[in-house]
Formats: C-alpha cells, sequence, structure tokens
C-alpha cells in the first residue's frame, strides 16, 4: 500500500470516528443511550408510522439492541408501542406527550442544526457527497465481499 492510499485510509476512518463521537456525545448530553437516540430521530424524521423492525432495517443495529433501546424509551415514558392492524406482531412505536416534548426539546434540535448544515453545504455539494459515500460504500462492500469478509448480500 503506498502513503497516499494509506492516508486516504486513515483520513475516512478518522472522519467516521468523528462523526460517531459527535453523535454519541449528543446522545449522552440528552441522558440517553446512542441507540435510543437514533429511534426518537427516526420516528421525529419518518412521516409515517414505523416499526422495530423497520428502525432495524434504518439504523444497521442488531435487533436485541434495538428492543432493549425500545424497552428503555417505554419505562421512561417517552414512547408506546401498538398493534398495526393486519399484522400478528408487528408493533408501530408512537410518541407520548412527554416523549415528544423530550424528541423536539433534544433531537429535533439536532434534526434543525443538521438542516442548516446541509442548507451551508448547498445541495450541490451534499449531492455530491452522498453521490461519493455511496459509491465507495459499494465499492467497499463488493471488495468485502470478494475477499470473503461478508457474505454474499449480507453487510449486516
Amino acid at each position: 500500500m503506498d502513503d497516499t492510499t494509506r492516508e486516504f485510509i486513515r483520513s475516512m476512518s478518522s472522519q467516521e470516528k468523528k462523526f460517531d463521537a459527535l453523535y454519541r456525545n449528543l446522545a449522552s448530553s440528552f441522558g440517553i443511550p446512542d441507540c435510543g437516540m437514533w429511534i426518537l430521530y427516526y420516528v421525529l424524521i419518518t412521516e409515517e408510522d414505523i416499526s422495530q423492525q423497520e428502525l432495524q432495517e434504518l439504523m444497521m443495529f442488531p435487533k436485541q439492541t434495538i428492543n432493549s433501546a425500545v424497552t428503555g424509551l417505554v419505562k421512561r415514558g417517552y414512547i408506546e408501542l401498538e398493534m398495526i392492524p393486519g399484522t400478528r406482531n408487528r408493533k408501530k412505536i408512537i410518541l407520548t406527550k412527554s416523549g415528544k416534548a423530550f424528541a423536539e426539546e433534544t433531537v429535533g434540535k439536532m434534526i434543525a442544526a443538521e438542516t442548516r448544515a446541509i442548507s451551508d453545504m448547498g445541495e450541490k455539494k451534499m449531492k455530491q457527497y452522498i453521490r461519493l459515500h455511496d459509491e465507495y460504500f459499494a465499492l467497499l462492500e463488493e471488495k468485502f465481499e470478494k475477499e470473503g469478509l461478508i457474505d454474499n448480500g449480507s453487510s449486516e
């Protein structure tokens, strides 16, 4: 591996860790686990009902991690689970009155800051960022599969 490639890998890895730490610190300042923060995040930004299974697919957290975080949010009185009509076991996540107030005061402010940062970057740069990030991810996943590091079709 040449020095330029090594620096690219180091820089990208460092950037990812900085993002992770930034959001972990936010969750800590909100007094909730990071998975709980992300659940509230997706409940706020999703315009329709969302289930635990859908959260697992969106967040890429293990099922047990999602279940534990949901249980914690239910115990705090922030969310309730309601059966989705026509399903056997699927439940949608609903913010309680106190959960809505908490989410808007914490995660809502986080989303507002993200929105302002995106606006400051501009649509052209954001589209480029997303396109390049997606392209790199697809290439990386392909290489991991070819090396036998992950199962075909499984990036979870």
